[in-house]
């Protein structure tokens, strides 16, 4: 158990007490009302929302939910218009050592995209993210997941069996997971260019 004193949880502390302090100054207002125009409903500070309006219409006409469902149409089209995800090409053609390796590498990635991760979902949920809150978020790891299970073993007398373990693999495959973008604490001074590695911390809230 960490050491409720310990200077290097303090120091987390203070970050996400500081970078949650700026996100709230500056960001979550816009996030809410950008998710709420999504939603089709309107802002926080509308008229619509205040006791005089209780009664009045609160239509809202879906300019916005149409138009980023414009955007991940077009989205779309360009990223699965051709049967193959991904093109890699060798930086040096006329090597054939490279050239096999790039041609290994499209078969890897073209199976891993269309087998073990749901490419489709999760491209367009991750456009759909940047579209209505500005940015997004993602963690890439391979998920391993074993388990073991009893067998029976023959002895090779009849009727008589050794009983034993067995490891069986569940899972083994790349996996990608969006991540709210107001999970993400970082730096308020990280490069808005490269803003994870520019950050002297990145904090995920779960």
């Amino acid at each position: 158990m960490a050491d409720e004193n310990s200077p290097w949880l303090q120091r987390v502390k203070e970050a996400f007490s500081s970078s949650t302090t700026f996100v709230d100054a500056n960001y979550r207002k816009q996030w809410e009302d950008n998710l709420k125009a999504f939603q089709s409903r309107h802002h926080g500070s509308s008229k619509y929302s205040t006791e005089q309006y209780k009664f009045r219409s609160k239509v809202f006409r879906p300019k916005t939910r149409a138009a980023i469902r414009n955007n991940e149409a077009a989205a779309a089209a360009a990223f699965f218009t051709n049967k193959d995800i991904v093109s890699i090409d060798a930086e040096n053609p006329s090597n054939p050592i490279q050239q096999a390796s790039a041609e290994v590498m499209q078969e890897l990635l073209q199976y891993r995209l269309t087998k073990s991760i749901p490419w489709f979902i999760t491209l367009i949920g991750g456009f759909q993210d940047a579209q209505v809150m500005g940015a997004v978020a993602s963690y890439q790891t391979w998920k391993y997941e074993e388990r073991e299970r009893d067998i029976l073993i023959p002895t090779g007398v009849e009727g008589e069996f050794l009983k034993d373990t067995q490891v069986e693999i569940v899972k083994d495959h790349p996996d990608i997971e969006l991540i709210p973008i107001e999970n993400i604490r970082i730096d308020q001074a990280a490069d808005w260019r490269d803003p994870i590695r520019s950050s002297p911390y990145v904090q995920r809230l779960i």
